[in-house]
């Protein structure tokens, strides 16, 4: 599973490889923490020993080394989803798949004009169906989807230019 960790003003890039071993920005790194109270843990990341205390989960704050740090941790499908309506440089709006999933029906055409929030399609995911919804208002430029095509997070959906 990769993750995007933020840890004050550092982002990396951490997976934890199926051998249990750990890859940050895809270097192998040590590490070995020990729990050392409620909340609370030594960790050797590398060689170099660090104590963190959690403050608070929402937003997640971390007393480490003495100092306070705020800190994201998402998951691949929290990425995912992130990216869904998210703006391309050309100020165009990529709607992408939040998750693995069946598109069951597509609301739009090229060339259609959507509201902000109107739908734009219907995603089968877990058994539940998502409807996916414009982030603005503009015109439809490119349809990708297409009802009964199995798609993979991150997969492109609709273009939308703005107006």
């Amino acid at each position: 599973m990769r993750y995007e960790v933020t840890v004050g003003e550092r982002t990396v890039h951490v997976e934890i490889a199926p051998d249990g071993g750990l890859l940050v920005d895809d270097r192998a790194v040590a590490l070995d923490a020990a729990p050392a109270g409620v909340g609370a843990w030594t960790m050797r990341l590398d060689g170099a020993c660090h104590e963190v205390h959690a403050l608070s989960r929402d937003p997640m704050r971390l007393w480490v080394d003495g100092r306070e740090v705020r800190a994201t941790v998402m998951d691949e499908r929290a990425l995912a989803a992130r990216r869904v309506g998210g703006r391309a440089p050309s100020g165009r709006h990529e709607l992408r798949s939040p998750m693995p999933g069946l598109i069951k029906a597509v609301h739009v055409s090229e060339g259609d004009a959507v509201e902000r929030g109107g739908p734009l399609v219907t995603l089968e995911a877990m058994k539940m169906e998502n409807e996916l919804r414009a982030p603005e208002a503009g015109r439809v430029t490119r349809v990708v989807a297409s009802p009964g095509t199995k798609v993979e997070a991150g997969a492109l959906l609709v273009v939308l230019a703005p107006e």
